[in-house]
Order: structure tokens, then C-alpha cells, then sequence
């Protein structure tokens, strides 16, 4: 019984030593018509149904978690493998989003808490 408050003490000094990862998926609409983003967002379960204007970028997806989850950096992870992008004239995106090369990714690593911000910068010649 007396080992009980030590054990205690020990699982709350061990879990506080784990870092917050945050993470973003933001779509950068640099092409010359509106686009839309359908798809779903696996990890929160919830649909993506954006409408991303010329010159706009908006965050399609994100998540935090305690720890370090690498698995969950890779975008096949994160939107499967449903997420269609669309110009105004209806051609849908060539680029590959699955790649994680095709994200610019830019990352803040802390002692406490490490941000990672990707985004899939989209222009004409990618319909």
C-alpha cells in the first residue's frame, strides 16, 4: 500500500516527460480558379468539404497528440485515399497528394511541443 503513492508519482514525472505533437495539413490554392477539397479526414473521422479561393490557403486537417506518432505524418494516414481536389472547370488534381515529398513541410520541434505544418501547394499545371 505504501508503494502505491511512489508508483503514482513516478507515471505522472514519466507521462509529463512526453512532448505535445501538433500537426497541420494546410492546401495552398496558388492556381488561377477557386478549387474544392472532398474527402474525409480518417483520423478525426470528419468529411472535408472546402472551398479554397485563388491565392488562399486554408487548413484541411490537423491533430495533436501526446508523444511521437510518425506514423500519422504521412498523408495516405491522414485523408486515405479519397481526398479529390477539383478546379472550376471540373479537371481533378495530378499531383500525387499521397507523396509526402509533395508537401513542403516546415516543423518546430521544442522540448515540449513539436509543431509540423505541410502544405500542398497547388498550381495550374498540377490539373
Amino acid at each position: 500500500m505504501k508503494r502505491l503513492p511512489i508508483l503514482f508519482l513516478a507515471v505522472i514525472f514519466f507521462s509529463s516527460c512526453e512532448k505535445e505533437t501538433y500537426l497541420d495539413y494546410y492546401i495552398d490554392n496558388q492556381s488561377s480558379s477557386v478549387i474544392t477539397v472532398d474527402g474525409s479526414d480518417i483520423i478525426n473521422s470528419t468529411d472535408i468539404d472546402q472551398t479554397i479561393n485563388q491565392n488562399e490557403k486554408k487548413d484541411v486537417a490537423a491533430w495533436s497528440k501526446r508523444g511521437k506518432e510518425t506514423d500519422y505524418f504521412d498523408p495516405t494516414t491522414m485523408f486515405g485515399n479519397d481526398l479529390v481536389i477539383t478546379n472550376a472547370s471540373g479537371d481533378t488534381l495530378t499531383k500525387n497528394y499521397k507523396l509526402l515529398s509533395n508537401w513542403t513541410s516546415d516543423v518546430d520541434d521544442q522540448r515540449t511541443v513539436a509543431s509540423h505544418e505541410y502544405v500542398l501547394v497547388i498550381t495550374d499545371a498540377d490539373f
